[in-house]
This record gives C-alpha cells, structure tokens and sequence, in this order.
C-alpha cells in the first residue's frame, strides 16, 4: 500500500493579496456586477448569466477574463507574477531537498484556476491528471484563494488505487503539494453556500519533459516552451 504524501504551507499574507486581489480585479473589469462582491459570493453573479457555468471548467467567463491578463505585456510586472514566481522557485527549492534530484526542474508557466460554485463541481470527474497525458513525475501545487472546506475542497485518494478519497481541506492562502498524477481526484457537489476559488500548478524534473505528451484538455505540449517554464527563465523574468 503506499500512501499519498501531502504537505501542507501557509502562503504570506501579501502573496495571498496578489493573487486574490488580481483575480478579483481581473473578473470585475470584464463582468458589469459591483466589485464589493468577494470571489466566495460569484455564484451570485450567476443569477441572471446562467452561462457562466455552462462549457468546460476551464472554459466560464470568468476564467477566461483572468486568463487574458496572463496574456498581456505588463504581466511579468504585475504584483501576482512576483509573488508566483518566489512561490514557485521556494517549492522548487524544497522539491530538490526532498526528491534528492538536484537537476534543473521546469514550472507550469501559468496557474490554473478553478472556480466551484455551489451545487456544482470544478472539474467533471475523478480522475489522474496522467489520464490526460500528463508526465508521470510531475508534482502538483494546490492553492486556496478562500477556504476549501469538506463538499468544496478537492477530495483526494489516500492510498494509491484504494479510492478512499478524503477531503483536501484548506484555510484561504494554504497550498499543498501533492501527487496528482498517479492519485485519483475530484470533486464532490459543492453544498456550502460559497464558491470556492483555487489555483493549481505543477512541477516536473526537466528529465520526464517528453516532446511527445500533449494535453487532451487544451492541446499544448507538456514542454518547457509551452506549458512549463524552466525554473532559469522564471528567475529572470519580472522583476
């Protein structure tokens, strides 16, 4: 039997800020609601755009008014690229420690972000992120914006193959670090009266980089081109 390992962090405060702060911003300037409203209320702006939650989960308005800031110019300036970036490379520092492989390790180059509004789910099924073509040594970064609490956290396979899913539960601006890859994972339906806003993103040792791996969700290659940045090019990127 082996066990899923999970390690659990607590963000600073002014990394949290970026990042919600970012995302707010970043949905509010495209979505005509008042910006007053909290990230944990935007079921709320569903009432009368029921097409938010239609499409893929990756796929809402509001996902795709924050992906759009990724895209832009200024980004590597902005406070949320700072604040990922000294994330990421502290992970990297710590993944080195505990894996023993001290090789040049490549970053998911932008999160993804996960929007779970009550009486719904933020991704469609259980699954292993390797069922979609991802590299087997890749380690995932899960981050909670706002609380991820029992029906609304991430549930995730204890023992490997057992299926006993238990709750990821998370206090916002806690991340954990975890195998997504081979453990099975999903969602129950959301039944708190909150929605619940994350983002995930991975890591991998530049060895299980493979030219050949494309995703089945987006189409892109698990390269450090495209999907992962190596760690150098993120040091100097921003400020």
């Amino acid at each position: 039997m082996t066990q899923q390992k999970i390690i659990i962090t607590k963000s600073s405060d002014i990394a949290w800020k970026s990042f919600y702060s970012h995302i707010k911003n970043a949905i509010f300037s495209d979505f005509s609601k008042g910006n007053e409203m909290e990230l944990s209320e935007l079921h709320n702006a569903l009432i009368d755009n029921h097409i938010l939650k239609e499409g893929s989960d990756q796929a809402t308005l509001f996902h795709k008014a924050v992906y759009s800031t990724f895209d832009q110019p200024s980004f590597y300036s902005t406070e949320f690229w700072i604040n990922y970036k000294k994330i990421c490379l502290e992970i990297v520092d710590k993944l080195k420690k505990d894996t023993g492989y001290y090789g040049l390790w490549s970053v998911q180059r932008y999160p993804t972000i996960r929007f779970q509004f009550p009486d719904n789910v933020s991704v469609f099924e259980f699954h292993r992120d390797s069922n979609y073509q991802h590299p087997l040594g890749e380690i995932n970064c899960f981050y909670a914006l706002n609380a991820c609490l029992n029906s609304s956290a991430l549930h995730v396979e204890k023992n490997l193959g057992f299926e006993d899913y238990v709750p990821l539960n998370l206090k916002s601006g806690e991340y954990a670090i975890l195998n997504t890859s081979i453990y099975k994972h999903g969602d129950l339906l959301n039944k708190t009266n909150k929605t619940r806003v994350s983002m995930d993103f991975r890591f991998i040792p530049d060895i299980h980089l493979k030219e050949d791996r494309i995703s089945k969700t987006n189409s892109i290659k698990f390269t450090s081109d495209e999907y992962f940045i190596k760690e150098t090019e993120m040091k100097i990127l921003g400020k």
